[in-house]
């Protein structure tokens, strides 16, 4: 079945919706094998019509690229068929019936989807065999359903509304599914196989060593230059790099089990309710209650939304214009260093050479991948424009936490949030611009002030405001600073730039269509706080009424500014040390260290990561590594410019070790019921990891979770590249558990799983009073500001139902009893004591959700 996307694009005003049903199901051929044929028709037209300068001419390379390949693939089943070049390998079994033209399509596909980064081979091979794989697997699907997918096309034609239609594709669409699945080795021959031909018949990337370790080097795929060059030149390069899945312009199919959920047609590579490659898990979930679970994720998917043109129309001038307003990525990458003129007889400046050279590279690679990706998504906002109303399919972790599938989605970073709003407005009426404006100053970056300034800060700029709506070219506030505000998401704040704008034109009866959000305040410490009713944590979160939203990060830092000034007068003086050849050094004392942390300055920035990531299961290492990455590299870079920038002695990993020990000290003391909790989660993890146990609970709405992390063995894997014989090593699954992993992640999942119960909770109650757009990120909670006033309290109301109703501890400590042996049971430690925090009082609390 043929089919002109674009065209269909350019039509769609004409179309009726009783047609998008089947324009849905012609979509889902484009974002699969249909996909090949589409690339080659379109460029055959390119060159009949002498169109190949421009657009056409980028197409034609790449078409001529997948024809030399699928003759290389092609050449070597006919060679390995007689017996000869390599003879009848795994590789070969796997693929000999399959189409060269389809196997160089996914060959080419999988190596340019990441060819901006270095990948392990590994890895690359391992994405060809899978996709390989799938399209087996799933050619298999689609011979036994043809007659029913013809059925279905032609039944859903007959139906008079789109409701209808959508009834009918969900009851006549089912699965078959009888594949015996492919081992991950399967997979990497095949693949590693496949990246051999094309390396050898047409280029495109190499294979580059990179020694770890003396004795050992990892070889991974990288783009030759000349293939970068491509890319550069050709941005048409990125509708090859589509992913797989898009946007609907139909509602997507309710979940009502966890395998008949999301997209319409088996053209289409079928979803999962949750994402897990344990198929007795979710055979399980088919017999279990969880009536809040599908309704929250449902809700979602069927919320509309549109791209939002007003910000696309800038979004695509300046990255045309090359630009990098608002943040977009640069065009051109860094320069490379000036090569030493005496790099041949210096061996000392050659190394150094080379490590600036890598590091450089390296960003170059991060750039490029940062200019494909926003290529991408605004790809997909162009094609889908001129839909009046767009959806997007949900899937759950195993956690229970609800994330969205297409590459352009409302959870995505800046300018994806920015390129949609909903499609179904509301009129502010007397409250809804006030929510509005706090959402313009949130996204600007004054959210640590009262709700009331947060207003007042955006009535003194709005002047600016709307110069910035009227001509964001010229007016660039938008994309830096505003009343002394420097713009946190300038995309977003553009968005809302836009959007107030409309509303000082036609006042409260302005139907908003913006997403206004409500984030937790330090969601992971807030769960954690009000199950053990923790009243000084509680209050550190915003989880009772204060004046003035509170500040955990800078609470944090008060503290460790007591410590710090602390040791600048008690602590311990420098020592001298030796290293292994007797060389002498300094070893800094507490003194010197408190001193260069009081000369660069400790504030919330400096703290703000690690009690982020504290709920999450970060330990003092980790807030080491944070500093390092966060606060020391950064100030070394800036003190280029300004040395007094960087009062750190050497690289700063012994001011960083020792900062990162002052916030663990703080944060503990700070945060003690959340410290309690973590520490016996992890113990009771402990325990069922003993006896090779996964951990299972239910979630306070009845989400079966199963944290099970198998063991990973170290596997060697020979094959063949370039004609001769390498090892190749990967990790392989085994049939039991890493003891480690499931001690460590129990904490983060646990409160993942919390705040994903509390999302689901609210948009089910929120459902109850009337509210039907949601804009959901696990703890943060949007919809139309004329709807704010009433999420507003849901939330609240929904977080103190989750905590008063359902002893949340203590169901778990119940079901991991009945797990673990008797002897285990006698070990498990009591629960962490309950403090006397109120939480109802959180339904008063204005900051914490905010």
């Amino acid at each position: 079945m043929s089919y002109n996307l674009e065209r269909a694009m350019t039509k769609l005003q004409a179309e009726p919706i009783d047609d998008l049903m089947s324009i849905q199901i012609r979509l889902e051929e484009e974002m699969t094998q249909r996909g090949q044929e589409r690339y080659l028709r379109d460029v055959s037209k390119a060159q009949n019509a002498q169109r190949e300068e421009g657009t056409a001419y980028g197409q034609t390379i790449l078409a001529h690229r997948l024809d030399a390949l699928a003759n290389g693939i092609r050449e070597w089943i006919q060679e390995t068929s007689k017996g000869v070049a390599g003879n009848r390998n795994l590789a070969f079994k796997k693929v000999k019936d399959m189409d060269p033209n389809t196997l160089a399509f996914l060959t080419l596909k999988n190596i340019l989807a990441g060819i901006s980064s270095l990948r392990t081979v590994q890895f690359v091979g391992r994405a060809i065999g899978t996709a390989i794989e799938d399209e087996l697997r799933f050619a298999e699907v689609r011979k036994i359903e043809k007659r029913k997918f013809d059925k279905l096309v032609e039944g859903a034609k007959k139906r008079s509304s789109y409701h209808y239609k959508h009834i009918y594709a969900v009851r006549q669409a089912q699965r078959v599914d009888n594949w015996e699945r492919w081992t991950a080795m399967d997979r990497v021959h095949v693949g590693v196989k496949m990246l051999d031909i094309c390396m050898d018949t047409v280029g495109i990337v190499e294979i580059t060593h990179q020694r770890v370790e003396k004795n050992q080097a990892l070889k991974y795929v990288r783009a030759l230059p000349d293939t970068i060059d491509w890319i550069e030149r050709k941005n048409e390069v990125t509708q090859y790099l589509r992913p797989v899945y898009e946007p609907m312009v139909v509602q997507p199919r309710d979940w009502e089990d966890p395998f008949t959920g999301g997209y319409i047609s088996s053209n289409i590579k079928p979803l999962k309710l949750v994402k897990t490659k344990n198929r007795a898990y979710l055979d399980e979930l088919r017999n279990v209650e969880m009536p809040i679970v599908y309704e929250a994720v449902n809700a979602l998917q069927r919320t509309p939304w549109q791209i939002n043109s007003g910000v696309l129309e800038v979004m695509r001038s300046l990255w045309e214009s090359g630009s990098e307003m608002g943040g977009l990525p640069p065009r051109e990458g860094l320069p490379m260093p000036q090569v030493p003129h005496d790099i041949e007889t210096n061996e000392l400046a050659k190394k150094e050479f080379r490590i600036a050279s890598a590091k450089i590279h390296m960003q170059n690679l991060s750039i490029l991948g940062q200019r494909i990706g926003f290529s991408i998504g605004l790809g997909i906002a162009g094609r889908f424009e001129k839909y009046r109303k767009i959806y997007f399919p949900y899937q759950l972790d195993f956690r229970g936490r609800i994330y969205a599938v297409p590459h352009l989605n409302p959870q995505g970073a800046d300018f994806q949030k920015a390129l949609l709003r909903f499609a179904n407005g509301k009129p502010l009426g007397e409250e809804g611009w006030k929510w509005l404006a706090i959402h313009g100053a949130n996204v600007a970056g004054y959210d640590k002030a009262s709700l009331e300034d947060r207003v007042n800060w955006v009535q003194d700029n709005e002047d600016e405001i709307i110069r910035c709506a009227t001509d964001p070219y010229n007016h660039r506030g938008w994309s830096t600073e505003v009343g002394g505000v420097a713009i946190d998401k300038p995309w977003q704040f553009l968005a809302f730039c836009i959007e107030w704008k409309g509303y000082t034109e036609y006042g409260d009866s302005f139907v908003s269509k913006l997403p206004v959000a409500m984030d937790g305040s330090c969601s992971g410490i807030q769960h954690f706080s009000a199950m053990l009713r923790d009243k000084v944590g509680g209050a550190a979160v915003n989880l009772v009424p204060q004046d003035l939203p509170a500040d955990v990060y800078q609470l944090v830092a008060n503290k460790v500014i007591e410590q710090v000034k602390h040791d600048l007068v008690h602590g311990t003086e420098d020592g001298l040390g030796h290293t292994d050849e007797g060389t002498p050094y300094v070893i800094e004392g507490t003194k010197s260290l408190a001193a260069q942390w009081m000369q660069f300055g400790i504030t919330r920035k400096v703290t703000k990561r690690s009690v982020m990531t504290l709920a999450y299961g970060s330990k003092e290492y980790g807030f080491k590594e944070q500093l390092m990455e966060d606060i020391i590299r950064p100030a070394r870079q800036a003190s280029q410019m300004d040395p007094a920038r960087f009062p750190f002695s050497h690289d700063g990993y012994r001011a960083a070790a020792y900062m990162a020990k002052a916030i663990w000290v703080a944060v503990n003391a700070t945060l003690v019921k959340a410290s309690e909790a973590m520490n016996w989660l992890k113990h009771a993890a402990s325990l069922a990891a003993s006896e090779q146990l996964p951990v299972r609970w239910n979630t306070p709405v009845g989400f079966p979770v199963m944290q099970a992390y198998p063991d990973l063995a170290l596997r060697t894997v020979k094959t063949a590249i370039n004609g001769k014989t390498v090892k190749l090593t990967m990790y392989a699954e085994q049939d039991k558990l890493d003891r480690r992993k499931q001690s460590q992640g129990i904490a983060p999942n646990f409160v993942h799983s919390c705040d994903a119960a509390h999302m689901m909770l609210t948009v089910v109650r929120a459902k109850q009073v009337g509210i039907s757009n949601f804009a959901m990120i696990h703890d943060s909670f949007g919809t139309t500001a004329g709807d704010v006033e009433d999420l507003y309290h849901v939330v609240r109301e929904g977080f103190v139902e989750l905590y008063e109703d359902i002893p949340v501890l203590e169901n778990f400590r119940d079901e991991i009893n009945e797990q673990l042996s008797d002897s285990n049971r006698l070990n498990l430690e009591p629960l962490p004591e309950r403090g006397d925090l109120d939480l109802s009082k959180v339904c008063q609390s204005r900051y914490c959700f905010a």
